[in-house]
């Protein structure tokens, strides 16, 4: 046991004599700084115009080509006329197909939604169709939401004077922000009405339907494309009548849609100065130059909603992609912690002033203010 004793001893010992010193690193030698930050950029002002707007549809109407297999049609937004059809019999095998009619002054094909499409009091033979569109004051600004966004920055420091408090600094930095408008705006109803008259009758009725709690509704009324030997189907003229436009301000509901999405990538350079406070903390002041650049992705969308269409009528969405450079200024200030005197940790806020960002796409206008655009940010610094 004495001898195990003492062996263990030895062993002890021997660990703790040949165990490691641990030797700080050496002081920075380089005068000079790198940093790494993620900042906060507080959301900018947007304002979207132009939006609110749905215009009449420039492609309701078809002359039809049998080369190009096109066929004749009319849509209305709450009703058509189409090419009707007629049954034939091929010269071989005696099979019967059905082909485009010749008959250009009447279709059996046609349809509408609506019983005050026909006023069966004055003239029950007139079908009344309509197409609408809306239009919206092009000065009118609505503010786009959304919120800030995390970025990232990297910063080197080289510090010119002896006493390491006088340095100059630059920067490369990005940001991703987006901004969305969606609401109903009040805008001014255009109606455009086309009359056309039955080549051999009424207007066949609505079938109503009731859901059995007092509340009638109609079926759509769809006419029979095909025309067989021997039917007596009903016929409407294709030629129409167009009474004049009628406007009612203030008349139109539309949904619209604005999304803007832009990347936004930073240089800066400026000068930078270091007030000590101590071992442990220390604040830092700097100011320069910047260059922005700006790219977005604009989309906008509408939809007429309150009129008594089939479908609502609507501006397909279309998309725009932009980008600009922007010089302006910076100032930035920060607080550091030095853990030792390699590592620090801080955070701060930059200001940076700009100009404006605009960006369209048709009329609609989207337009952001980085006039002094804020920051807030926080990281570690690292010195050599």
């Amino acid at each position: 046991m004495a001898l195990l004793a003492l062996g263990a001893l030895i062993l002890g010992n021997t660990a703790i004599a040949q165990a490691p010193k641990y030797v700080p690193p050496p002081p920075p030698t380089k005068h000079a700084k790198l940093e790494l930050r993620l900042r906060f950029m507080i959301q900018p002002d947007i304002q979207f115009t132009g939006l609110g707007n749905v215009p009449f549809r420039d492609d309701y109407e078809s002359a039809g080509n049998l080369i190009e297999g096109t066929l004749r049609s009319i849509e209305y937004d709450d009703g058509y006329l189409a090419q009707d059809f007629v049954s034939a019999d091929l010269i071989e095998g005696g099979i019967s197909q059905t082909i485009p009619s010749d008959n250009t002054s009447a279709t059996s094909n046609f349809g509408y939604i609506n019983p005050e499409q026909v006023d069966r009091d004055v003239d029950p033979s007139a079908l009344i169709f309509h197409r609408y569109a809306a239009s919206a004051d092009p000065e009118a600004e609505f503010e786009g939401g959304g919120s800030g966004s995390i970025g990232w920055e990297l910063n080197y420091t080289k510090f010119i004077n002896r006493r390491r408090n006088l340095g100059v600094q630059v920067g490369f930095s990005y940001n991703g922000f987006d901004s969305r408008y969606h609401g109903s705006i009040e805008s001014d109803l255009h109606t455009q009405t086309f009359v056309h008259t039955m080549a051999d009758g009424e207007v066949p009725e609505l079938v109503e339907v009731d859901d059995g709690e007092g509340n009638i509704t109609y079926e759509p009324y769809v006419g029979n494309p095909v025309i067989l030997e021997g039917q007596d189907e009903p016929l409407l003229n294709w030629e129409g009548t167009e009474r004049p436009e009628d406007v009612l301000e203030g008349g139109a509901v539309v949904d619209s849609q604005a999304d803007l999405r832009s990347n936004i990538f930073n240089f800066r350079a400026g000068t930078t100065y270091a007030l000590n406070l101590g071992k442990s903390f220390s604040f830092q002041l700097g100011a320069g130059v910047s260059a922005l650049y700006v790219d977005g992705h604009f989309r906008a969308f509408d939809e007429l909603t309150n009129t008594s269409a089939l479908t609502n009528p609507i501006r397909a969405m279309t998309t725009t992609d932009d980008a600009e450079w922007q010089v302006g200024g910076y100032v930035d200030a920060s607080a550091y912690y030095n853990f030792t005197e390699r590592v620090s940790l801080f955070s701060g806020l930059q200001v940076q002033s700009g100009s404006e960002y605009s960006q369209q796409n048709e009329e609609r206008t989207a337009t952001v203010d980085f006039s002094s655009q804020v920051y807030v940010h926080a990281g570690v610094g690292i010195k050599f």
